[in-house]
Formats: structure tokens, C-alpha cells, sequence
């Protein structure tokens, strides 16, 4: 049974123990990401995930590799758009030092500032390393000039001038701010005592300050844009988004669905015609980025650049296709099948488990139950698949991103 309870210092903690399972899941989520930063201080939520990893007052870098050796090895974090977390998977036994450990990293971090010179090259190393993933830099690119100025669009990493320039007090003061107790949620899931789990973050994460800032909800616009880069690399990566169903729109279900039937899997319309009807591509796929007052449809592929107009103009009459004619009952029906079947195969994962807790308490305020999802995916028509098409599938709003060898763009 899952159980919510709230320290003194305004931490939510969600716990569901699970004899089934032969480990336990840890994870802390701090409500802070690019989308909280400003031009001048753009990736410092990732510096500072870079950061709690170097060393606190009572464990040095060597101790913190040793500790996560020891746990397995499952001890990491990312930071997002919305959110950073940091989380560990390991044996039931070894859940109390897991806990002592990450809590050691957020609260006790010494932020030492010739750590940060080093960390600073490392990140560096990481942003160059991210643009030479087109696929991920095309994703990005396009978020970035769809959303203009809002922080929403901002690179998750930052720029290498703007990491290069942070400053100790720079990395506490935001701490200060955002690493707060009401801007935390805990999830504890698998083979667990609740009880000694509770002691254990009480006495690990309690001293942690209650209040500081508020999180950022400004929605951002929507601003249609087309942005070619060139890259000398064997492929072209196109992007193609329109705007999407947020995290909290009540059109999610059917958006879920409406991208499982036109992209998401070898099963899609997407899929079968360009790759295995006509053998044009790789890779392409479609999938939906949602955020809490915001989101995109997708549409990727990667490509020979001779191949660019052929594939663009397949996908183009995909989407006419699917805004006038809709979906098929048969089409809607499989589509319910195949996510039932992925969601219920999740649930066997621990770390799923965790994971999914916490973001169901951290979007909606409540975890939302299993069936109750499997039910609203049920409840969706081919008359909701239609609406929500008409609604965000706008081809005079449709934006384009190009990363690659390009000689001539496509005929928009």
C-alpha cells in the first residue's frame, strides 16, 4: 500500500513497500531545472547535479565512488527541463546508506571551488559532446526557437561561456533557494521496511530549510519557426513539432494514443511507410514533450541527404492524412492493447515504480492509480483522437529544425 506522509520541513515522502520484488528504489526530485534559470545563469541545475557528486564534509569524491560501488553501482541523477533528481537502486539491506548517502550529497555538499574548475571542464566536455548528437541537438534547437525567450527552451546544459563563470556563491545562493523542503518530493518503493525508512530520511534529509522560492509557471508561447543548421555529418536529422498536450491538459490520454498510432513504434503508420514500405530511413519515430503548462508533437528522422525531400514529403502527407481522415476504431483499439501491455510490464520494474510515484505526486498532487489510467485510455474515441488531432495537429503552425549536410532545403 502506498502511504504519503510529509517531514516537518515540508519533504513529501511516498512509500510503497513490495515483498515481490528482491530490491529497493530511492529517489529525491527538487522541483528545479533549466526552465527556473535566467540567460545569466542558464545550466546551473545541471552544474550543481555535476556538483553534489564531489564531495561533502564527510565524504570525499573517492568516498562517494566507493559508496556507490559497494551499493551496485546504481547511483546517479539527471537534471531536466522541470525537475532534478538523484536516485539509487540497490539491495534491501543496503537502502539506509543509499538514503545517507544521497542526503549527504544535497544537504552536506561543500561545493569546493577547485572542484568546480574541474567539474567546470567536464561540463564543457559533456555540451560539446551533446552537440555532436545531432538527433539530441535537433530536439533541442527547435525547442529553443519555438519557445524564444522563455526558460523553457533554454539548453538543459547551458552554454560553455555562461558554465565557465560560475561562482561558488552563485551555486549556494541558488541552492539556498530552490533545494527546499517544500521543493522536494522522496519515493521509496520495492523490498522495504517503512518504518526504518522513514527514520532514515527523517534523519538525513530533516535539517534540510522548509521555504525558498517558488517554481517558475509562466506559460511559454508558441512561435513557428524554421531552423537549419549545417553539420558535416553522413546524415540529415529533421524535426518536425507542432504544439502538444501539456502534463496536466485532460487531453493527455488521447494525445498518448493519437502518437502511439501515427509514430511512436515499428506498428505506426509512421514506421511502415517511410522505413518498411519504402525503405528510406533508419530511424523516425514521433513522440509527444510535455511539461507542466506546456508541450510539442514530434515528428524525427534520420536520413541520406538525397533521401530529405522523399521523406519530408511522406511525412507531410502522413499528417494531412491523419488531420482529415482521422483514426480508425481497429487503429484506436490496437493502440490500447500495446499500452496496456507496456504499462503493465513497467510496473514490474522497481525503479518504475519509484520513479512513476513521484511524478504522479509531483504533476497531479495525488498517484494516480493504475487501473484508473488504463481506464481513461479505454474511455478514449475516435472522435477524441479526431478533436485532439484538430487541436494541435495546425499545419500552418508546423515549425521544422535541419541539422546535417544541407545543400538545398525541403520544399516546405
Amino acid at each position: 500500500m502506498i502511504e504519503i506522509a510529509k517531514l516537518k520541513n515540508g519533504i513529501t515522502v511516498i512509500t510503497e513497500p513490495s515483498g515481490h520484488y528482491n530490491s529497493a528504489a530511492f529517489g529525491v526530485w527538487v522541483r528545479t531545472g533549466s526552465k527556473n534559470e535566467t540567460k545569466e545563469n542558464n545550466g546551473i541545475s545541471h552544474f550543481i547535479e555535476h556538483m553534489l557528486f564531489k564531495g561533502t564534509s564527510k565524504r570525499n569524491t573517492n568516498d562517494i565512488s566507493r559508496e556507490t560501488s559497494f551499493l551496485g553501482g546504481n547511483v546517479n541523477a539527471y537534471t531536466s527541463k522541470e525537475n532534478t533528481s538523484y536516485y539509487a537502486r540497490t539491495l534491501p539491506e543496503y537502502l539506509t546508506r543509499a538514503i545517507d548517502l544521497i542526503g549527504d550529497m544535497i544537504s552536506g555538499s561543500l561545493i569546493d571551488e577547485e572542484e568546480m574548475e574541474r567539474e567546470k571542464s567536464v561540463v564543457c566536455e559533456e555540451i560539446d559532446m551533446y552537440k555532436d548528437s545531432p538527433d539530441d541537438y535537433v530536439h533541442e534547437m527547435l525547442q529553443k526557437h519555438i519557445w524564444n525567450s522563455h526558460p523553457l527552451g533554454y539548453y538543459i546544459s547551458g552554454k560553455k561561456k555562461t558554465v565557465k563563470g560560475f561562482t561558488r556563491q552563485e551555486i549556494l545562493d541558488y541552492m539556498n533557494n530552490y533545494y527546499t523542503g517544500e521543493n522536494m518530493i522522496i519515493s521509496v518503493a520495492g523490498k522495504i521496511n517503512r518504518q526504518e525508512a522513514m527514520e532514515a530520511i527523517e534523519k538525513s534529509f530533516g535539517g534540510i530549510r522548509k521555504k525558498g522560492r517558488k517554481t517558475s509557471t509562466c506559460e511559454p508561447g508558441y512561435n513557428k519557426v524554421y531552423i537549419v543548421k549545417k553539420r558535416d555529418i553522413e546524415q540529415v536529422h529533421l524535426n518536425i513539432a507542432f504544439r502538444g498536450a501539456s502534463l496536466k491538459s485532460s487531453d493527455r490520454y488521447g494525445y498518448t494514443l493519437l502518437n502511439a498510432i501515427f509514430g511512436s513504434d515499428v506498428n505506426s503508420r509512421l514506421f511502415r511507410e517511410i522505413r518498411e514500405k519504402n525503405g528510406l530511413t533508419y530511424s523516425v519515430y514521433s513522440y509527444g514533450s510535455s511539461f507542466e503548462n506546456a508541450g510539442l508533437f514530434h515528428i524525427y528522422g534520420a536520413m541520406n541527404p538525397e533521401q530529405l525531400n522523399k521523406v519530408y514529403s511522406i511525412m507531410e502527407s502522413l499528417i494531412y492524412d491523419l488531420v482529415k481522415e482521422g483514426v480508425t476504431e481497429a487503429e484506436l483499439n490496437e493502440a490500447k492493447h500495446q499500452l496496456t501491455v507496456e504499462m503493465t510490464l513497467n510496473r514490474d520494474n522497481v525503479m518504475t515504480k519509484m520513479t512513476g510515484n513521484a511524478k504522479s505526486y509531483m504533476n497531479y498532487g495525488e498517484i494516480i492509480p493504475f487501473r484508473r489510467t488504463i481506464k481513461s485510455l479505454n474511455n478514449v474515441t475516435t472522435e477524441d483522437i479526431k478533436r485532439i488531432t484538430d487541436k494541435y495537429i495546425v499545419m500552418e503552425e508546423m515549425s521544422v529544425g535541419l541539422v546535417g549536410p544541407i545543400e538545398k532545403h525541403i520544399k516546405l
